[in-house]
C-alpha cells in the first residue's frame, strides 16, 4: 500500500505549478481588492504592460537612437503586441502646417536631437518623454493583448529586437508586473529543487554526526523524506501553485519528520523492544505535535487572502499527511532495521540536565526573570512597523530591482496608481496638476496632458480629438464618457520611507481632491499589505490559543495552560523584538507567518517534556523527581531534534529569496530560544506548581 502511494506521489510531481500572479499576494475580500478586480475584469481585451529599460554609459548618439526607433517599429509586428510607446511617438503641438503635430524625432535623427527634446519639454504638457535629462536612459513600453498571447512568449522576442540595437556600453532590463511575476517563478523553480535536495542531505549528515548510528539515521530520515515529498504531490492534487511562501513547506515538514523520527528511533534504541510498542509509547506525542503544527498553519486561514489560504490549507493538511506517512514508514522500516547498541553521545543530555537543574533549584528567580523578559519583548514587538516591500520577493541576482530604482529616479516609477473621476472635467484637471506637483514632471498621464498638448489646457478634449491618440491609450485614460482616469507612475510604496511618504501624499491629495476611486497595484500594496499583517497577527494569537488548548485538553488539564503559555510565547516575542536588530524593525507578512508556524513547532518539545513528566507523576514520583526523569528521558532528544531542525532550516539561509531566508532565520532563532526556555522555565514552573495535582 505504501509503495503504491509513493508511486502515485512520484507520478504527480511533474505536474507542479508555480504562481505567476503577483496580485494574489495582496488581494483579499476587501472593497479595495474588489475594486481592483473590477478594474481588471473590465479590460477588454485583457492587457499587460512590459517596460524595456535601456541604460547607456554615455549620452546616446543619434545613430543609436535611430537603431532603437527601428527596433520599436519591428516590435509592433510581434504577435499580440497592440501598442508601443517610446520617445519616438512624441509630436510637437498641432498647428496649421501639421494638424497632428511635427514628430519630435524627424525621419533623420540629428546629433543635436537634445534641442528638439528641450522644445517639447518647453510646451509644458507634462506628457512622459521616455528619455531622461542626461539622454543616458530611455523607456519603451509595450502593451500586450493577453487574449492573443502570453507575456512569457513575448519577452524573448522583445529582448531579441532590442538587443540588436544595443551598443557595447548599453544594458537592457525588461520589467513590469508580469515580467516580475515570471522572474519570481523562474527563480522559485531552481530554489525549490535546491532547498529540498540540500536540506535532505544536510539533515541526514547532521543526524549521522549527532547520533553516530547509521541505522538510527535511516529510521529517522527515510520516513521523513517520504512525508516531505507527499506534500509536493498534495499541492498538485489540490491544484495549488507553489509560491515564495509555500516553497518552504516541504523542507519544513522534512525537518519536523526527522525530529519525530529521532524521538521514535531513540525510544526504540533505548527500549530494545518491539517497534509497535515504540509507536504506542511515542506515537501519541508525535501525533499531538503534528496537530499543534497543523493548527498553527490552519490559523492563517483567518485571512481573506487567497494565496495565504492555500498556504495554510497546504501546510495544515500536508502536516497531517506527512505525519501519517512518516509514522507508517517508520513502523515498516523498523521491522527491517534496528538501531545499533552504540549509545547516543551524551553532550546533549548534559546540556539539558544543566538547564533543568537551574530551573528546578531557582524556580522563583527563573519565573520572575522570564516574566520581565516577556514584558520587554512584547514592548519591542509592539514597536515594529508593518512593512511589505515587493522587491524583496525577487531573486537576489535580479537586475530588475536596480532597474526599477533607476526608472523611479528618472521616470517616476514602474508601478501606476490609478485615480478615477466620474464625469467632472474641472476636478480631473485640478487633481492632475496637484498630483504632478507631488510626483514630479512626466510622472502623470491623463486627458489633461493631451489638452495641454492641444494648446487648450482648460478645455476637455472632444471625442474627435481623442480619436487621434492610439486606441490602447484612449481605452486607458477614457474607458467611457463618464470616467476620467489619471495614471501616476511611482515606485512601490514600501521601497523605502521616502517612497512611502510620496505615496501617502499622493493618496491624500487624490482622496482630498474628490477622486471617486483610487486603485492600482501601489494602492493595493500599501493598504492590503498592512491589513494582511493585522490579519496574520490575529492568526498568530489564534494559533497560540488553539495549540495551547489542544495540548491542555490532550492531557486533560486546563491548569496546564499557564505552564504551556509562558515558555512558548516568550521565544516568539523575543524573536519578534529581535527584528529591530536585523530587519530595521520591519514586520512583514513573512515574519508573522514564521512566528505563527514556529509556535506550533516550538510547543512540540513542551509536549514531549510534559508527556514524560506526566508519566513519572502517574507512577507516584514527586514533582522535582518527575522533572529530573522527564529531563533524562526527553531532554537529550529535545536538544538533538532542535539542532537537527535548525540545521535543516539552515538551508533556507542559502535561498535566493529574502522572504525564504527571513522565514528560515526566524524559525531557527525561535526554536533555539524555545529549547532553552523549555529546559529552563518548564522545570521551574512544574517545580512550583504541579498542573496535574495542585490547583491554581
Amino acid at each position: 500500500m505504501l509503495v503504491a502511494i509513493l508511486v502515485v506521489i512520484g507520478a504527480s510531481l511533474p505536474n507542479l505549478r508555480f504562481d505567476d500572479d503577483i496580485n494574489r499576494v495582496f488581494l483579499s475580500d476587501s472593497a479595495l481588492s474588489d475594486a481592483q478586480r473590477s478594474y481588471e475584469a473590465a479590460q477588454d481585451p485583457p492587457i499587460s504592460t512590459v517596460i524595456a529599460y535601456v541604460r547607456s554609459a554615455a549620452p546616446m548618439t543619434s545613430v543609436e537612437l535611430t537603431a532603437f526607433r527601428d527596433a520599436t517599429l519591428e516590435i509592433e509586428f510581434i504577435d499580440g503586441v497592440v501598442g508601443v510607446v517610446s520617445p519616438f511617438i512624441l509630436r510637437m503641438s498641432p498647428d496649421e502646417g501639421a494638424p497632428n503635430g511635427q514628430p519630435v524625432f524627424p525621419a533623420e535623427i540629428l546629433p543635436d536631437y537634445g534641442a528638439d527634446i528641450g522644445k517639447f519639454r518647453a510646451l509644458g504638457t507634462g506628457l512622459p518623454i521616455f528619455i531622461n535629462d542626461e539622454n543616458t536612459a530611455l523607456l519603451i513600453t509595450v502593451t500586450v493583448d493577453l487574449g492573443q498571447t502570453k507575456v512569457r512568449e513575448v519577452l524573448p522576442l522583445l529582448r531579441s529586437e532590442i538587443d540588436g540595437a544595443l551598443s557595447a556600453d548599453m544594458s537592457l532590463v525588461l520589467t513590469g508586473e508580469d515580467a516580475i511575476n515570471l522572474e519570481i517563478v523562474n527563480g522559485l523553480k531552481g530554489d525549490l529543487l535546491s532547498l529540498n535536495i540540500w536540506g535532505a542531505l544536510l539533515v541526514a549528515f547532521a543526524a549521522l554526526v549527532l547520533l553516530q548510528d547509521l541505522r538510527m539515521v535511516l529510521l529517522a530520515v527515510v520516513p521523513a523524506v517520504c512525508g516531505a515529498v507527499s506534500v509536493l504531490a498534495l499541492s498538485v492534487w489540490l491544484g495549488y501553485p507553489i509560491t515564495v511562501l509555500s516553497n518552504v513547506i516541504p523542507i519544513l515538514l522534512l525537518v519536523l519528520g526527522v525530529a519525530d523520527g529521532v524521538h521514535l528511533a531513540g525510544d526504540l534504541k533505548t527500549s530494545k523492544g518491539d517497534p509497535a510498542d515504540t509507536v504506542r509509547r511515542v506515537g501519541p506525542a508525535c501525533a499531538l505535535t503534528a496537530l499543534t503544527t497543523a493548527a498553527a498553519f490552519a490559523s492563517v486561514m483567518l485571512t481573506g487572502n487567497a494565496q495565504l489560504f492555500e498556504f495554510a490549507l497546504l501546510g495544515a493538511v500536508g502536516t497531517v499527511m506527512a505525519f501519517a506517512m512518516t509514522i507508517t514508514a517508520f513502523a515498516l522500516l523498523a521491522m527491517i532495521i534496528r538501531p545499533s547498541d552504540r549509545p547516543i553521545p551524551q553532550f546533549a543530555s548534559r546540556g539539558a540536565n544543566t538547564l533543568a537543574e537551574v530551573g528546578s533549584r531557582f524556580p522563583k528567580t527563573v519565573i520572575l526573570a522570564s516574566i520581565a523578559l516577556l514584558c520587554l519583548s512584547v514592548a519591542g514587538y509592539l514597536q515594529t512597523t508593518p512593512w511589505f516591500p515587493l522587491y524583496q520577493n525577487l531573486p537576489d541576482n535580479s537586475t530588475t530591482v536596480a532597474a526599477n530604482d533607476a526608472i523611479s529616479k528618472d521616470f517616476g516609477g514602474v508601478f501606476r496608481m490609478i485615480v478615477e473621476v466620474y464625469g467632472d472635467w474641472e476636478k480631473t484637471r485640478t487633481l492632475s496638476q496637484t498630483l504632478s506637483d507631488i510626483a514630479g514632471p512626466d510622472a502623470v498621464l491623463s486627458e489633461v496632458n493631451f489638452a495641454r498638448w492641444l494648446g487648450t489646457p482648460d478645455t476637455e478634449p472632444s471625442p474627435e480629438q481623442l480619436a487621434t491618440l492610439p486606441i490602447a491609450l484612449i481605452q486607458e485614460i477614457r474607458p467611457d464618457t463618464s470616467v476620467h482616469r489619471i495614471f501616476v507612475s511611482i515606485p512601490e510604496p514600501m521601497r523605502d520611507e521616502d517612497s512611502l511618504r510620496t505615496f501617502d501624499a499622493l493618496y491624500a491629495a487624490a482622496a482630498g481632491g474628490g477622486a471617486d476611486r483610487i486603485i492600482g497595484l501601489p494602492t493595493i500594496m500599501r493598504f492590503e499589505a498592512v491589513g494582511l499583517i493585522s490579519e496574520l497577527s490575529r492568526g498568530l494569537l489564534a494559533a497560540a490559543i488553539g495549540a495551547t488548548l489542544i495540548v491542555a485538553l490532550a492531557f486533560r488539564s486546563l491548569r496546564l495552560i499557564p505552564v504551556l503559555a509562558l515558555p512558548n510565547l516568550l521565544p516568539l516575542m523575543i524573536t519578534g523584538a529581535s527584528l529591530h536588530l536585523w530587519a530595521r524593525g520591519e514586520l512583514t507578512p513573512t515574519a508573522v507567518l514564521a512566528l505563527t508556524i514556529a509556535f506550533g513547532i516550538a510547543i512540540d518539545d513542551t509536549v514531549h517534556f510534559i508527556s514524560r513528566y506526566s508519566d513519572a507523576r502517574s507512577r507516584g514520583e514527586a514533582p522535582r523527581a518527575a522533572v529530573a526523569l522527564a529531563t533524562r528521558d526527553a531532554g537529550q532528544v529535545m536538544v538533538l531534534t532542535t539542532i537537527l531542525l535548525s540545521v535543516g532550516l539552515c538551508v533556507t539561509l542559502a535561498s535566493g529569496f529574502f522572504p525564504i531566508r527571513l522565514f528560515g532565520g526566524m524559525m531557527i532563532v525561535t526554536l533555539l530560544v524555545a529549547l532553552v526556555f523549555d529546559l529552563l522555565l518548564l522545570p521551574a514552573l512544574l517545580s512550583r506548581k504541579d498542573p496535574f495535582h495542585d490547583s491554581y
